[in-house]
C-alpha cells in the first residue's frame, strides 16, 4: 500500500480540537491539551523546554513531567513525529494555516491589504472567512501565558468586523447597515473606524443629520474619556458628510455623455418577496457573482430586476435576456450589443471603464456557454459584477447560488388576490372564498406565474370555477416522471388551462408574439398576424384578451408607446401550439418581411429629418433583426441581404461597428447578385474602420474594388473611392484621402446625389485640414454643411459644424474652436450619438491644450475616453490617450503618460496599425529615454513623409544627445526638427515639444 502522509490541524477558537487527515482525535483535557495549544500558537517554530516549563507549571516542576505530557501528546496524536524533539526544544509538525489562529491573522492582513488596494470584495470575502473561523475564545481557561495570545486574537477579530463593515460601505451599502453598525459601536465605543462606518451608512440612508450626530457622539466619547480628537480620517469623513460629497454617496457630478441601463420599469408591485429583496440585494453587493436558481414561474427575473432597481453602480445596470438565444450565439457579442458596444474589445474596455452590474437573464439552456462566459469576464474584468437567474447553477468556483423557493401560502393567497383586483375591482372576500383561494394557491405550489395566470381568470369566472377547473388540470404539474424539463412540467398545466379557454383569434396571437425575439410593436403584430388571416381590425382586441389574461406582458417606454412580449414559459408552450398547426414557416416568413420592410424603410430615411426614428427602430427591434437574419439565412438569404443593407447605414450612425460588419457579411453567398456584394462590402469596410480595424476594412474594401471594378455603374465606383477615403483618414494619409474625396466627388455631382456629395465634401474637407488647407476646408465644409441642412442629416450635419471648430484650431483661433468643438460634442449628446460626442469631445480637450486651458484639456480628455470607450471606439480611445500623454509630458507629468502609450501600443498592434500608432510609439521612446526606439521611428516617419513624427523623434533624439554630454550634435538634430516644423505648425506648438525645451535649456541657447 503506498505511504500517504498524515495532515495535522489544530483549532483553539473555541473547543481545542485536533485532526488529523480530517479525522477528531482524542486529546486527553488539562495540560497535556495546553500543551498542545502552547506549541500550536508557534506552529512551525521551535519552542525552547524551559519556556515551556515556565509558561505550563508557573510554579515549578520537573523536566520528567513535561517529559510525560510530551509523550501522551504523541499517542493522542497517533505519531510521534507530529512533536519533534530537537536542542533542548520541542516542535509541533504542523503547517501555520492549518492552526485556526495562525490562518486567521493571515486572513486578516490579507483583508487589510485588500481594502488599501480598493478591493473592497476580495476584503469582504476573506473578512468573512476569517470571522466564520472564531467559534469562541482560545479554548483553555488557566495559564496566564495565554492572556496576550487571546487579547491579540480579540484584536484581530474586532479588526476583521471592522474591515466587513468598511467594505461592504465601500461596496455601496447604506442604510442597511445601521442597525447593525449601531449595535457594535455601542458595544466597541472606541473603534472609531465603526463610527466611520456607521456615520457613512446613516448618510447614504438619508439620514445626513444622525451621521453628523453620530461624529459629535463618538467625539464627545474620545474627548472625555481619552482627552483626544478624533483621528483625521473621521475628521475628514465628517466634512465630506456636510459638503454632501459624492465619495460617501452625494449626488456625483452630471456626466456629459450618459450611459443609461436598460432595465425595463415595473407596472406591478413585487409581493412577497421583501426578505428576498433584501437578502439577494446584500449578496449582490458582497460578491462578484450571484445566481439565482430556481423552477420556472418562480420569479426569479422579477426579483433580480426589483433587487438592480435599487442599485446605481457607476458603469450601469444591464439586462442580457437571453430566452430568445440558442446554444450557437457569441453570448460574450449578445452581451455587446446590449451595451451598444461594436465587439470584444469594446466590451472590455467598457467594462474596465466603471463598476457595473450586468444581468444574464435565463441562463438554464446555455449553461457551458453561459458559465465559461462568466468565468472568463469575473477573471478579466475586475469592476464587473454579474447576476444571473437559471434553474440550475452554472457550476463555477466563484458562484453563490441564492436558492429561490417558492411563494409560503400567505405570500401565495396575498399575491392571488392582489391581482385579482386588478382584474376585477369589486371582488367579494369571504370566508367561502378565502378558503378557495388558499386551496387554489396550494395546488400551485406557491409558483408567482402560476398564481398569476389563475387570478388572471376571475375576470370571467368565479374563484370557485378557477378551483374547480384547476383540480382537473394541474394535476400534470405534479408529475415527476415526465421527461420534458423542469419548467415546462411546472407550468405546462397552467398554462395550457389559459390557453384552451382563448378564441381562435387569440391562440393565434400567442402564435404569433413566440416568433419574436424579446418584445414586438404593435405594426409588427398585426403584420404577423395577417398572416396567419387574423383581420387587421381585430389585432387590438385580441391584444387586449391576452394582456388581461396575464398572458402577454406590455413593456412601455418613456415617448409612450407600448410593445408586447411573451413569458418565456408561454413562449415555449405557443411556439409548440404554432408547430402543430404547421404554420411556423409562415409565421417566421412573415416576421422576416416586416423587418425586411423596416430596413427599407430605414434605407431610405437614415440620412434624412427621419433619422432619429430609424436609430430608435434599430435600437428597439435589434434582437428581432437578429433573428429575422438568422431565419432567412437558411431559408431566404436574398432576404437576409436585403434586411442587412437596409439597416446598414443606421447601423453606422448607431457606431455598431466589427458586430454590424459581421452581421452583414454572414448574409452574403455565392448567389449573391454583385451589386448587393458589393454594397455589403463597402459598409462593411466603413463600420470596421468606424472602430478602429483598418486592417479589415481594407480587405473588406479591396473585395468590393475588385467587384466593382466588373461593373459600368459609375456609382458604385465612386462609393469605393469614398469609403477609401475614410479609410486612409483613419490611417492618417491625409492626401491619399483627399485624392480619393475628390475622385468621387466628380461622379457625385454628376449623377446628383445630394448627401454622397455631402460625403465626399467633410472626407474632402477633412483631410485638407489635416495639410492644413483651410480655405479649401472652410469651402467644402460650408457646403456640405448646407446640403445635409436640406437634407435633415443631423448626424451628418454635427460632424459638418465640427469642421469650423477644425478650421478655427489650424487658424490658432483657439477660443472659437473651443465654443465650436464644444458644441458640437453637446449637440452630439443630445441626439444619442455617444461615438460622435466622444470624437468631438477629444477634438475639444485638443483645443483646450493648446489654449493653455492644462486643467480643463485634463478633464475634457477623461471625459472623451469615457465616451469613446461606452461607444466601442478603440481608435478615439487610443487616439484621446495619446493627447493626453502628450499633454502629461508637456506639464511635466510624463511618467504618468507611460501607461496610456503602452495600452495604445496593445491596441494598434491588434488593430492594423493606422493613425496614431507611430506617435504613440514616437512619445513612448522618448518619455523612457529609448534612443534605438526613437532611431526607427526617425527612419519610419522619413519614409512615410510624417513629419510631425520626424520632428518629436528629432527633439528626443537631440535632448539624450544634450543630456549624454554632446550639445553639437543635440544642436543639429535639434535644427533638423526646427526646419521641418513649419510643416506642422498647425498641428503642433512649442509647448508640444518639451524634449526641444530642455535642450535649449541644457545648451543654454534662448527659446526660438
Amino acid at each position: 500500500m503506498p505511504y500517504s502522509r498524515r495532515v495535522l490541524t489544530v483549532a483553539v477558537l473555541g473547543v481545542v480540537e485536533a485532526r488529523s487527515n480530517g479525522d477528531r482525535l482524542s486529546v486527553p483535557a488539562g495540560k497535556t491539551t495546553e500543551l498542545l495549544v502552547r506549541l500550536a500558537l508557534e506552529a512551525g517554530s521551535s519552542v525552547r523546554v524551559d519556556a515551556l516549563l515556565e509558561d505550563l507549571w508557573p510554579h515549578g516542576t520537573g523536566r520528567n513531567t513535561l517529559q510525560s505530557k510530551v509523550s501522551q501528546l504523541r499517542r493522542a496524536l497517533g505519531s510521534k513525529d507530529f512533536v519533534a524533539a530537537e536542542n533542548d526544544t520541542y516542535r509541533l509538525a504542523v503547517d501555520p494555516s492549518g492552526v485556526d489562529a495562525l490562518y486567521v491573522t493571515h486572513l486578516a492582513a490579507t483583508a487589510s491589504a485588500a481594502r488599501r488596494a480598493g478591493d473592497a470584495t476580495t476584503a469582504l470575502e476573506r473578512a468573512k472567512e476569517a470571522l466564520a473561523l472564531f467559534r469562541g475564545e482560545m479554548g483553555i481557561d488557566d495559564g496566564d501565558w495565554a492572556a496576550p495570545h487571546r487579547a491579540r486574537l480579540e484584536e484581530v477579530r474586532l479588526g476583521l468586523l471592522e474591515d466587513v463593515m468598511a467594505a461592504r460601505v465601500d461596496l455601496g451599502a447604506g442604510g442597511e447597515l445601521v442597525a447593525e453598525l449601531e449595535t457594535l459601536v455601542t458595544q466597541h465605543p472606541l473603534r472609531e473606524r465603526l463610527w466611520g462606518s456607521l456615520m457613512t451608512a446613516l448618510y447614504r440612508g438619508g439620514r445626513q443629520s444622525d451621521a453628523l450626530a453620530a461624529y459629535a457622539r463618538v467625539r464627545k466619547l474620545l474627548v472625555d474619556e481619552l482627552g483626544v480628537e478624533p483621528a483625521p480620517a473621521l475628521r475628514t469623513l465628517e466634512r465630506e458628510l456636510l459638503l454632501q460629497s459624492a465619495v460617501v454617496g452625494g449626488d456625483p457630478a452630471p456626466n456629459p455623455v450618459a450611459v443609461p441601463s436598460n432595465l425595463p420599469r415595473s407596472r406591478t408591485a413585487l409581493v412577497g418577496r421583501v426578505r428576498e429583496c433584501a437578502s439577494l440585494r446584500d449578496l449582490v453587493a458582497a460578491h462578484r457573482f450571484v445566481n439565482v436558481v430556481g423552477p420556472a414561474g418562480v420569479g426569479k427575473t422579477r426579483l433580480m430586476l426589483e433587487t438592480a432597481s435599487h442599485t446605481q453602480p457607476p458603469g450601469g445596470v444591464w439586462l442580457v435576456r437571453l430566452e430568445a438565444v440558442d446554444g450557437s450565439a457569441d453570448l460574450e457579442q449578445v452581451v455587446a450589443e446590449t451595451l451598444h458596444v461594436a465587439g470584444r474589445m469594446q466590451l472590455r474596455e467598457r467594462l474596465l471603464g466603471a463598476q457595473t452590474l450586468l444581468l444574464l437573464d435565463n441562463c438554464e439552456h446555455l449553461v457551458t456557454n453561459a458559465s465559461a462566459l462568466v468565468a472568463q469576464f469575473l477573471w478579466d474584468l475586475p469592476g464587473l459584477s454579474i447576476c444571473a437567474t437559471s434553474q440550475v447553477p452554472l457550476g463555477l468556483d466563484d458562484e453563490l447560488v441564492f436558492h429561490l423557493e417558492p411563494l409560503s401560502q400567505p405570500d401565495s393567497v396575498q399575491l392571488f388576490w392582489a391581482r385579482a383586483r386588478q382584474m376585477r375591482r369589486q371582488l367579494v372576500v369571504d370566508i367561502d372564498s378565502t378558503a378557495l383561494v388558499e386551496e387554489v394557491c396550494q395546488s400551485l405550489d406557491g409558483l408567482p406565474l402560476a398564481i398569476e395566470l389563475a387570478a388572471a381568470r376571475v375576470r370571467s369566472l368565479s374563484i370557485e370555477d378557477i378551483a374547480r377547473r384547476l383540480d382537473d388540470r394541474f394535476a400534470l404539474l405534479q408529475d415527476p416522471s415526465g421527461n420534458r424539463p423542469e419548467r415546462r412540467r411546472a407550468l405546462a398545466g397552467a398554462i395550457g388551462w389559459s390557453y384552451d379557454l382563448l378564441f381562435p383569434d387569440d391562440q393565434r396571437g400567442l402564435w404569433a408574439l413566440s416568433c419574436f425575439a424579446g418584445s414586438a410593436c404593435l405594426g409588427a403584430v398585426e403584420h404577423v398576424l395577417g398572416a396567419l388571416d387574423v383581420p387587421k381590425d381585430a389585432v387590438v382586441d385580441t391584444l387586449t384578451r391576452l394582456v388581461d389574461r396575464s398572458l402577454v406582458t406590455v413593456d412601455g417606454s418613456d415617448d409612450g408607446r407600448v410593445r408586447y412580449r411573451l413569458l418565456d414559459s408561454i413562449r415555449a408552450y405557443a411556439s409548440e401550439r404554432l408547430a402543430d398547426s404547421q404554420l411556423t414557416e409562415t409565421v417566421h416568413r412573415a416576421h422576416a418581411v416586416w423587418y425586411a420592410q423596416r430596413a427599407d424603410w430605414c434605407a431610405e430615411n437614415i440620412r434624412s429629418a427621419n433619422q432619429p426614428t430609424c436609430l430608435t427602430i434599430a435600437r428597439t427591434e435589434r434582437a428581432n433583426v437578429h433573428s429575422a437574419l438568422s431565419w432567412s439565412r437558411t431559408n431566404d438569404p436574398d432576404l437576409g441581404v436585403r434586411i442587412a443593407l437596409g439597416f446598414g447605414w443606421t447601423w453606422v450612425v448607431l457606431g455598431d461597428g466589427p458586430a454590424a460588419a459581421a452581421r452583414v457579411r454572414s448574409t452574403l453567398s455565392s448567389t449573391t447578385p454583385p451589386l448587393h456584394t458589393v454594397s455589403a462590402h463597402l459598409v462593411a469596410s466603413w463600420l470596421e474602420a468606424s472602430a478602429g480595424n483598418v486592417a479589415l476594412a481594407q480587405q473588406d474594401l479591396d473585395t468590393a474594388a475588385s467587384i466593382a471594378g466588373q461593373l459600368t455603374t459609375a456609382e458604385f465606383k465612386a462609393d469605393v473611392a469614398r469609403h477609401r477615403a475614410f479609410v486612409f483618414l483613419q490611417q492618417g494619409l491625409a492626401h491619399e484621402a483627399l485624392a480619393c474625396s475628390v475622385a468621387s466627388l466628380a461622379t457625385y455631382r454628376d449623377l446628383d446625389l445630394q448627401w454622397e456629395t455631402a460625403a465626399s465634401l467633410i472626407l474632402a474637407a477633412y483631410g485638407e485640414l489635416m495639410i492644413g488647407d483651410t480655405a479649401a476646408a472652410a469651402r467644402d465644409g460650408a457646403e456640405a454643411a448646407r446640403i445635409l441642412t436640406q437634407l435633415g442629416d443631423s448626424w451628418g450635419l454635427v460632424h459638418a459644424k465640427a469642421m469650423l471648430g477644425g478650421i478655427a484650431q489650424v487658424e490658432r483661433r483657439f477660443e472659437d474652436a473651443i465654443d465650436a468643438l464644444g458644441g458640437a460634442a453637446k449637440e452630439s449628446a443630445a441626439l444619442g450619438f455617444v461615438g460622435q460626442a466622444g470624437l468631438h469631445l477629444g477634438s475639444l480637450a485638443r483645443v483646450q491644450q493648446r489654449a493653455g486651458h492644462t486643467a480643463d484639456a485634463t478633464a475634457t480628455f477623461a471625459q472623451a475616453i469615457t465616451a469613446a470607450t461606452a461607444s466601442g471606439d478603440g481608435r478615439m480611445v487610443a487616439a484621446a490617450k495619446l493627447n493626453l500623454a502628450r499633454l502629461m509630458r508637456s506639464t511635466g507629468n510624463g511618467p504618468a503618460a507611460v501607461p496610456y502609450l503602452r495600452e495604445n501600443l496593445d491596441w494598434y498592434a491588434g488593430a492594423g496599425g493606422g493613425d496614431g500608432a507611430l506617435l504613440s510609439r514616437c512619445v513612448l521612446a522618448a518619455e523612457t529615454d529609448d534612443e534605438t526606439s526613437l532611431e526607427v521611428v526617425l527612419k519610419l516617419a522619413r519614409s512615410e513623409k510624417h513629419d510631425l513624427v520626424a520632428v518629436l523623434a528629432l527633439d528626443g533624439l537631440a535632448r539624450l544627445q544634450a543630456e549624454a554630454g554632446d550639445p553639437a550634435n543635440a544642436t543639429v538634430l535639434l535644427a533638423e526638427a526646427d526646419a521641418l516644423y513649419p510643416a506642422v505648425a498647425h498641428l503642433l506648438d512649442d509647448a508640444d515639444r518639451p524634449d526641444r525645451a530642455a535642450v535649449l535649456a541644457t545648451t543654454g541657447k534662448p527659446h526660438a
